[in-house]
């Protein structure tokens, strides 16, 4: 191990240790300061972000990862209030889960939230995760060691720079936020061998970024798989309400995790309706990839392959298929889909209990879109990704489920027969 990354797990322990003493109206100064540093230097880290952004296009980075890693005023603004809604949330720890006792020997039992300890972030493309995971860990008292991709690196240090300041203005170790500012990939091999030392790693980007963490991690792993994301449209949903929800969850950010990438219409639509919404969203530049059944009632761009149900597009591009009933969709949708998030447009009873029994993903939604899979949508103030994992916890993670439990058993001079 280095001695740059044996320092940074040096410093991270410690800094559990100092974390574990902080009152939750400690954690929630730190974060509205974190959130006050971001409005004092919104120039600075735009200034940072441009760096990043004119390198990404002299490097041709895809447009997805352009749009991923573009800030704008609107965006550091609304990051700030992010935090500040995080730091008014109740606090995750020392929550009581369960009581109980046991009569038999006179035990009383209690369940109680605690924070997992110190957990390793890696994503790429993504600066906002700078700050969404460094304040959702802070909130739940977990110590972050952060590691973004080369390709924001400008942006992400001078982020950085802005929780360190919010932490040191209010003379807490600076340490309870860890960044690895370097961008050899080695140092990406020394956090996923820290097996002891840090307690999860959270993998936050591309199928190829996954695999690798998964294939190499000795801590174990929360991952954030691709989003290829589902919306069926049942028999007898109306048109224009159909158009409206598929044209939000496929174009108002197409370059998302959880925008839609395959469109199931239920064969009882007319050519007229199915047109209706195809037109609309070509409209707006999105290429339609249809299968043969939709090629035979619209004009398509090109016809479906196989690779195609299972491709993750993040761009104005929409597979389109035609099914025969609610029970072709859902078995579709459990073949190719990647757990993250799927919806269904009906007002049939029979068909979206059949979808919620059914589908195996985290995320079914019912006459929304599917662009709603997001944890600040759900209440949590911001997440750090969108686990498509069934352990430790699914869906959007937010600060509550950064924790674990421990358990506190009382007794009355109790002892064992």
């Amino acid at each position: 191990m280095s001695d740059y990354f044996h320092q940074i797990l040096d410093q991270a322990r410690q800094a559990s240790f100092d974390i574990a003493k902080l009152t939750a109206k400690d954690r929630s100064k730190i974060l509205m300061n974190i959130s006050g540093f971001l409005g004092t230097r919104k120039k600075e880290i735009l200034q940072a972000n441009q760096l990043d952004l004119d390198r990404a296009q002299q490097n041709n980075l895809s447009k997805p990862m352009i749009n991923r890693l573009a800030l704008t005023e609107a965006k550091i603004d609304q990051l700030a209030r992010d935090v500040e809604t995080i730091a008014q949330m109740a606090d995750p720890l020392n929550q009581e889960l369960e009581k109980w006792s046991n009569p038999t020997n006179g035990l009383q039992f209690s369940k109680v939230s605690v924070p997992i300890g110190i957990i390793g972030i890696i994503y790429e493309s993504r600066p906002n995760v700078t700050i969404d995971a460094a304040s959702l860990c802070l909130r739940s008292g977990n110590i972050s060691i952060l590691r973004g991709g080369s390709e924001c690196i400008e942006t992400n240090k001078k982020l950085y720079e802005c929780i360190q300041e919010a932490l040191k203005d209010l003379q807490f170790n600076p340490h309870l936020v860890c960044f690895i500012e370097q961008t050899d990939r080695a140092y990406v091999q020394e956090l996923l061998q820290a097996e002891g030392r840090v307690d999860v790693i959270i993998p936050r980007g591309g199928k190829s970024l996954i695999q690798t963490i998964t294939e190499n991690s000795r801590v174990p792993t929360i991952k954030h798989l691709e989003g290829i994301c589902h919306t069926v449209w049942d028999e007898g949903y109306p048109k224009e309400q159909a158009q409206s929800i598929i044209h939000n969850a496929k174009l108002r950010r197409p370059e998302i995790c959880g925008a839609t990438e395959t469109l199931l219409i239920h064969s009882g639509h007319s050519g007229d309706d199915i047109a209706y919404v195809l037109d609309d969203l070509r409209a707006q530049g999105c290429e339609i990839i249809g299968c043969e059944k939709l090629a035979q009632l619209y004009s398509i761009d090109r016809r479906a392959v196989e690779e195609d149900w299972s491709t993750e597009y993040l761009d104005k591009k929409l597979s389109v298929k035609i099914v025969e009933s609610i029970e072709e969709s859902v078995n579709h949708i459990n073949q190719y889909a990647s757990g993250h998030t799927e919806s269904c447009l009906t007002n049939n009873d029979p068909s979206i209990q059949y979808f919620f029994q059914n589908c195996k993903s985290a995320i079914l939604m019912h006459n929304a879109s599917t662009q709603f899979a997001d944890g600040g949508e759900f209440g949590f103030g911001a997440e750090i990704g969108i686990s498509t994992d069934k352990l430790h916890v699914r869906g959007p993670v937010g600060a509550k489920h950064l924790t674990t439990f421990k358990y506190q058993v009382t007794g009355n001079h109790t002892t064992r027969p």
